[in-house]
């Protein structure tokens, strides 16, 4: 499948049966300038073999490739390795990413893709304008956005649904942070973003497993991928911490020695608490920054380089449902 027609790629983790429904789905939608589209499903160790209909191959959909991994690398991973197989061997016009549960809307290609075509040196992002989910939920949803502005500096509006035309592939693939977050690494590539509004989707199977832990878990991974930034930022409040701690030290020395003023006997105590944490700050702050120079000295291995080892094998469904099985 070395086509130039556009790719999607898709991550699934045992719901084949909702895979079934989007790809019959694409297959239904017309796509700007009658385009059709090869698509790329990563298998992330599921416990079930594939299972698709015959006849999915249909309409917008002209072939679809699986690639089985050998164990379960977690949905980032999963579209890194995916982002990497296509760099290595493909060469599509751009890549959709997008999940396979529903949410991301087939109706919504046609509105990435003329974007794209208006501004084809961008990456193009699906930025959803009201959220469906519960209020808590919801809450801690914009708690993680204002953090995320706090420590990294940028806005974070969006996820993995998303357009990368093949210009920019690389500058996502080359970047060590798409193991962890690819919606962060889109950010600090320093590639121009386009926003398109879109609706969320409702799933065609089962319910959502993204629950508190699992929006912390995303919101951390995310903001490491702008470790430098963030660890500067925390050592500034540090520094600052640390400087009104000292400050407050010193006045209640000089209250305490140097005038009349009645000062409690418990502010011995104040002091020390505040000379202990002050000595917590600041060695709490030179760890951060070895941590970080440290990294710095350390290659990180990229996706492509590992998407060979770490594929089992790839499924080939070719035009009328010719399967073909190709070991990795």
């Amino acid at each position: 499948m070395s086509s130039s027609n556009p790719s999607i790629l898709i991550p699934v983790l045992d719901d084949w049966q909702s895979l079934d429904v989007l790809l019959k789905n694409i297959s239904g939608t017309n796509l700007p300038s009658g385009r059709n589209i090869d698509v790329v499903v990563v298998d992330d160790g599921s416990r079930m073999a594939p299972e698709l209909s015959e006849s999915l191959l249909e309409g917008s959909v002209q072939s679809v490739r699986i690639l089985s991994l050998k164990a379960n690398q977690g949905h980032q991973r999963a579209l890194a390795l995916g982002l990497a197989h296509i760099y290595n061997e493909m060469t599509p016009e751009f890549v959709i990413v997008m999940d396979s549960d529903g949410e991301d809307r087939p109706e919504e290609l046609s509105a990435l893709i003329l974007a794209h075509e208006a501004a084809p040196d961008t990456i193009v992002v699906a930025q959803r304008h009201r959220r469906s989910e519960g209020f808590v939920f919801r809450l801690f949803y914009q708690l993680y956005k204002l953090l995320f502005i706090w420590f990294t500096g940028k806005p974070i509006s969006f996820g993995n649904f998303s357009l990368l035309p093949r210009s920019r592939l690389g500058n996502v693939v080359f970047n060590s942070g798409v193991w962890n977050n690819l919606a962060a690494t889109m950010l600090k590539s320093r590639v121009p973003i386009t926003f398109v509004p879109t609706q969320r989707g409702t799933r065609y199977h089962g319910k959502s497993t993204m629950n508190f832990t699992s929006l912390m878990i995303h919101g951390f991974s995310a903001m490491a991928i702008f470790s430098d930034i963030v660890i500067g930022r925390v050592i500034l409040m540090l520094s600052v911490l640390s400087a009104f701690v000292g400050l407050t030290v010193v006045a209640v020395i000089v209250i305490k020695l140097g005038t009349t003023t009645f000062v409690p006997g418990y502010a011995t105590n104040i002091i020390l608490f505040l000379v202990t944490f002050l000595s917590l700050a600041l060695l709490t702050g030179f760890l951060m920054i070895l941590s970080l120079l440290s990294r710095r000295d350390q290659a990180s291995a990229l996706p492509t380089q590992l998407v060979n080892e770490l594929m089992r094998e790839v499924i080939q469904v070719a035009p009328r449902s010719a399967t073909e099985r190709v070991s990795a």
